[in-house]
């Protein structure tokens, strides 16, 4: 089994080569990190799934004041933790210290944001820790380890890429169905669980919010349970906005 050092020099590799373009499936990181210790550990902490929430900024800077610049794009709002049979609340454990992610917080910075002009983006990323993460925490799975796996589940889930291949690209005014989302995203990712909210622009018309997409322990792609999961609220057979700015 990879040891820890192996398991930082490999994700520490992989975030040079995504920063330089290269494409993920150049680096074997996935063999390394299913046969590490974090992960092994990881399987007997009671949870079942893991979440990874994407907010899509123009939803949330629709209705809200946001800092500048946000553009068209999907970052992170957080990774959870997801049960097949109950409602996972708040956990506890180790205080956030921004030290901890220092070595990660241009990444953090640029994809895993706060996008509205109350707080910081460290406050963020604490919430985030004292809510979901947390509930990760092992002796060996600690705050620098959430937030890398948080970046490294999204560097390689690219939800606007794959829309935008079956030809679904936001533009304001334009339509779609919710099953559509599921069924273009599902080829790629599993069936995603869609949450939407209401957009004043347009007549508090519902628009696409925020995308989950589900992974199990082995960090494989995995249909969204539809009970308990972590986003819900987009009506199935109305349509609904994608807006862009």
């Amino acid at each position: 089994m990879a040891n820890k050092n192996t398991f930082f020099l490999l994700l520490t590799i992989l975030i040079l080569n995504v920063l330089k373009g290269y494409g993920l499936d150049d680096i074997a990181f996935m063999e390394s990190y299913d046969s590490s210790n974090e992960l092994e550990e990881m399987k007997a902490v009671l949870f079942d799934y893991y979440q990874l929430v994407l907010q899509w900024q123009p939803a949330t800077c629709s209705n809200l004041t946001c800092l500048k610049p946000w553009s068209s794009r999907f970052s992170i709002n957080g990774l959870w933790a997801g049960s097949y049979s109950r409602s996972i609340g708040q956990c506890s454990g180790s205080e956030f210290l921004q030290q901890n992610i220092s070595s990660i917080r241009r990444e953090l910075d640029e994809d895993w944001p706060r996008l509205v002009v109350i707080g910081s983006n460290p406050a963020v990323w604490g919430d985030e820790w004292d809510l979901h993460g947390t509930c990760f925490e092992t002796p060996t799975f600690q705050i620098s380890d959430y937030f890398r796996l948080g970046l490294y589940l999204f560097w390689r889930s690219d939800v606007l890429q794959a829309l935008e291949k079956y030809g679904m690209e936001p533009v304001d005014g334009r339509r779609y169905l919710a099953p559509d989302f599921e069924s273009v995203l599902n080829v790629s990712f599993g069936k995603p669980a869609l949450r939407c909210s209401r957009n004043v622009k347009y007549n508090l018309q519902y628009q696409l919010a925020e995308v989950a997409l589900c992974f199990d322990k082995c960090l494989r792609h995995i249909n969204c349970p539809s009970q308990y999961s972590a986003a819900n609220g987009c009506p199935r057979n109305q349509f609904i906005l994608w807006v862009k700015n």
